[in-house]
């Protein structure tokens, strides 16, 4: 495993008026239901270790109190209070939950942005979609913990407002972090060019077993229009994914101190022979030779 990556982000809200939102862990309570609540709070007096969990969409984690390890791919990343990061729909990661040392207590908050949601605001705001992401980590800014705490406020059992307003609200947490360049939105329909839109969806989840149906669905569209429209433009979703898995395995190998075992993990492979091959078919080196030589060799055009 790579070394870790302590986020630090410039804080500059005070988040301790979020703890009204995670006195108590609300996970419990919805154990079994197929609707949890759509802003959760994690709350524990013990070390959590959650293994290959995997979120259904995508939402955004809000560190409160204690700290949080989590191990995607080769990346290795730790969060603390009043840190925040955006989980992608169907990421699979190594979690760590460790409470405070202090106050021996854990807690953190997840807003979950369904995909009829993050459809509704790409269509709302069109420049936010697929942009080049400018920040690692959302910041929490005084602007984007009131937009948490008014949409806590409407989705409470304490206050009677309409399912519209309660979706307005939460829709003004996205357009803050879209604003921030802490998300790129994604278009119900790929009106552009759909190599490009796959290619930006798979790349920074390369481990997940995408199929078809999973890309054709997070695109809203039938797996034959997605295969009709990939042939269009001279691809297929099997090569666009060997593209991408290849480029990202000699990243890995050449730009980092990471083993091969390490790039086989982060690019979904489950078979070493099988990674070596279709490596050394694309860039006449074997993995084990770019690790080596690493930093004198350059990714081919």
């Amino acid at each position: 495993m790579s070394d870790a990556v302590v986020i630090v982000p410039s804080k500059t809200a005070d988040v301790g008026r979020l703890f009204k939102l995670a006195r108590q862990d609300t996970r419990i309570a919805v154990e079994g239901e197929s609707h949890p609540p759509v802003i959760s709070a994690f709350v524990t007096r013990v070390r959590e270790t959650l293994n290959r969990l995997v979120m259904p969409t995508a939402g955004l984690v809000v560190l409160l109190e204690g700290t949080k390890d989590i191990v995607s791919g080769t990346e290795h990343r730790i969060y603390r209070s009043g840190d925040a990061f955006i989980l992608n729909a169907n990421e699979h990661v190594d979690v760590v939950n460790e409470p405070d040392h202090k106050s021996g207590f854990y807690r953190a908050l997840f807003v979950r942005f369904d995909r009829a949601l993050i459809i509704e605001a790409a269509r709302l705001w069109p420049q936010f979609v697929n942009q080049e992401l400018r920040l690692r980590e959302p910041l929490l800014t005084d602007d984007l913990c009131s937009a948490l705490l008014h949409a806590a406020e409407a989705l409470s059992y304490q206050t009677r407002v309409s399912r519209r307003v309660a979706e307005h609200r939460l829709l003004e947490v996205l357009l803050i972090l879209a604003e921030q360049g802490a998300i790129s939105l994604t278009p119900k329909y790929v009106d552009g060019s759909v190599v490009e839109a796959v290619r930006l969806l798979v790349r920074h989840r390369l481990h997940f077993p995408w199929t078809t149906a999973a890309v054709s669905s997070e695109f809203s569209m039938s797996e034959a229009t997605l295969r009709r429209r990939l042939s269009a433009e001279g691809h297929s979703l099997q090569h666009l994914l060997l593209d991408e898995r290849m480029k990202a395995a000699f990243t890995i190998l050449n730009d980092r101190d990471a083993s091969v075992a390490e790039a086989l993990a982060a690019t979904g492979y489950q078979s070493r022979s099988h990674f070596s091959k279709h490596f050394q078919q694309r860039f006449g080196a074997t993995p084990s030779e770019v690790r080596l030589h690493r930093s004198q060799t350059r990714l081919p055009d």
